[in-house]
């Protein structure tokens, strides 16, 4: 039997059609990606099944005892709250009264508290307690934080506990990797694929999807579309069956065409139609006019700039240092960013990212050492926290300036027209800002900042929210584009398609670059692990004097072949810890034997050492 049953349901919004007549199920044990285009309604059907909101029409069957979590896709910021707390009321009541507990225990209000203390016990709550503080652990909160305090990226890992505690049947998690960094994505992704439930995602992030789903449901102007496979066969088979409707679409209209020539054709033919023809056409006009075609793509205007007039040197960095509040953000890094270079720069939440931006671009002064700047930067920057964005604007003057017509590539252009090309209809266009979705605000800076000639352009997470259509628009313009690029992201796979280079922030300071993608980086700092144990390893020297102890022949032997054991070692965890880098590897059954060898390995070659120190 199914957990959830969706019977022919339909909403609209201001007349807009949202769901129309959708109809599914959703079995244990399924992890589906749920797939659309931003305002196609995803975010709709998610609250549908989590009962905040109800649809017009049609029925919602929930197999009775079934538990649902659900992750909105922004978190509160005005939550004055401890994280203990929060996490705790997803437990209900049971968590409401261990959060008192925990509260009376630490004002010192000993009495209150054994009251409590009864009770838990009456209710065999411990374990509630404990399961709190495991699951504030794993994902490195700290519970005496005030949730209002932290960053959005923070924020979105306590209300994934707050959800996880709960342990659901049904989890729903509406874009759950915004703002986190790549370490706390691929730690959520392992998570997601051991967990035992049920679980429906919305996420811009192909990897992080490719890597979880077994199911996709593509929801495309109000219909919902099941695909039983995984996310890349998904894309292959959307892939055809858009190419297909285009096929059927060009076929309707040529004989809609024919059909208009034939009732035009004169007197002589008005006296001899058909009236059966006639109806037929009158149901293919209706037809035509009522069909929800699929919107058109994202033309990403490339920015332009004078490349005449760019210097070849955009920033040369020499050995620059930052602290703030003592804490080293970078140490002692040196860089050359040349014209037309396309850098990424990835690290954790808090290593430094967005300041290392504000230095390069003098908000920021370093410490010591010094940044040189080419003198004809023109800047484009996306700034992932919108801080630019007047909510009560509306979005054609935000774009625009105020202004009617704006200047793109050269020709004028009217605003409301440019915005269409980013998929805003003219009654968006002059609706306030405040109105839109998280994913239309950044298409609305996106629209903004590529309007404007540019010879630099800084884009700080600009995947957030987006769908991964325009993700796929955006990427080729940016390969396209001819200027000097800097890019902070999580998004694996939008780093592998765009930067020709990646900064790595590692914490402490500790900067370093990389030729390549994402996926470069890992396969070259495996290359630096390798050669430095390579290098660590203690070499065989010839002795000048000979030892005052023999050895006997069985140690003069088990010495000879040490070395090619160690060699041996060493190469094969290299392998293990290639294959473990690559997030996939997970999937197969058979990354639980390589971690088991890797630490038996590891084991081994630490006694290969102490062996070669003792004989040596």
């Amino acid at each position: 039997m199914p957990l959830i049953t969706l019977d022919n349901i339909s909403l609209s919004f201001s007349d807009k059609p949202i769901l129309n007549g959708v109809s599914s199920t959703i079995h244990k044990g399924d992890k589906i990606a749920l797939i659309g285009r931003n305002g196609e309604g995803k975010s709709t059907f998610m609250r549908i099944l989590a009962g905040t909101i109800s649809a017009d029409d049609g029925k919602l069957k929930i197999k009775k005892g079934t538990k649902i979590s659900y992750l909105e896709q922004t978190p509160p910021e005005d939550n004055e709250k401890k994280l203990f707390d929060i996490v705790a009321e997803g437990l209900g009541d049971i968590g409401l009264i261990l959060s008192d507990y925990q509260q009376l225990t630490h004002s010192g209000e000993l009495e209150a508290a054994a009251d409590l203390q009864t009770k838990i016990d009456e209710l065999d709550a411990w374990q509630y307690l404990h399961k709190i503080e495991a699951i504030l652990n794993r994902f490195t909160l700290n519970p005496e934080a005030i949730l209002s305090t932290l960053s959005g990226g923070w924020r979105r890992r306590v209300m994934l506990a707050r959800a996880l505690i709960q342990a659901p049947d049904v989890l729903l998690l509406d874009e759950p990797t915004n703002h986190m960094d790549i370490t706390a994505i691929l730690d959520l992704e392992r998570m997601l694929r051991e967990f035992h439930g049920t679980l429906i995602l919305i996420s811009h992030d192909r990897s992080f999807v490719a890597g979880i789903v077994n199911k996709v449901f593509d929801l495309d102007r109000g219909h919902l579309s099941v695909f039983d496979c995984g996310y890349k066969d998904y894309v292959k088979r959307k892939d055809e069956r858009l190419h297909a409707e285009e096929l059927s679409n060009a076929r309707f209209d040529k004989k809609l065409a024919q059909e208009e020539v034939w009732i035009r054709q004169g007197i002589k033919a008005r006296r001899t139609r058909n009236e059966g023809r006639v109806r037929a056409l009158e149901d293919m006009r209706s037809s035509f006019v009522n069909r929800r075609k699929k919107q058109g793509g994202v033309k990403i205007h490339s920015v332009e700039g004078d490349e005449k007039r760019v210097s070849k040197l955009v920033f040369e960095v020499k050995k620059i240092n930052y602290q703030i509040a003592g804490l080293t953000l970078i140490k002692d890094f040196s860089m050359m960013v040349l014209k037309g270079e396309k850098i990424g720069i990835i690290g954790g939440n808090g290593t430094g990212k967005s300041t290392f931006i504000k230095l390069l671009l003098d908000e920021l002064q370093p410490d010591s050492g010094t940044i040189r700047r080419s003198k004809t930067i023109k800047l484009a920057y996306f700034d992932q926290m919108r801080e630019n964005l007047d909510l009560n604007m509306k979005a054609m003057d935000f774009v625009s300036g105020g202004r009617e017509h704006i200047d793109i590539g050269g020709k004028s252009k009217h605003i409301i027209g440019y915005l269409r090309q980013f998929l805003f209809t003219g009654k968006q266009a002059m609706a306030p800002i405040r109105m839109f979705s998280g994913g239309e605000k950044n298409r609305l800076m996106l629209a903004k900042i590529l309007s404007q000639p540019a010879n630099l352009l800084i884009l700080d997470e600009p995947t957030n929210d987006l769908d991964v259509e325009t993700l796929e628009l955006l990427e080729e313009m940016l390969v396209d584009y001819t200027g000097t690029l800097i890019l902070i992201s999580h998004d694996r796979t939008f780093l592998n398609n765009v930067v020709g280079s990646t900064v790595v922030m590692d914490g402490d300071g500790t900067i370093n670059q990389y030729a390549g993608g994402y996926d470069d980086y890992l396969i070259q700092r495996q290359d630096d692990l390798n050669e430095k144990k390579t290098k660590t390893a203690p070499k065989i020297k010839p002795k000048s004097k000979p030892d005052s102890k023999k050895l006997s022949y069985k140690q003069q032997q088990e010495l000879k072949k040490l070395p090619n054991k160690i060699e041996k070692t060493e190469i094969e965890i290299g392998e293990i810890q290639l294959q473990l880098s690559n997030p996939e590897f997970f999937q197969q059954p058979e990354s639980q034997d390589a971690l088991i060898r890797l630490a038996r390995l590891e084991a081994d070659l630490e006694r290969y050492y102490e062996k070669w120190s003792e004989l040596e």
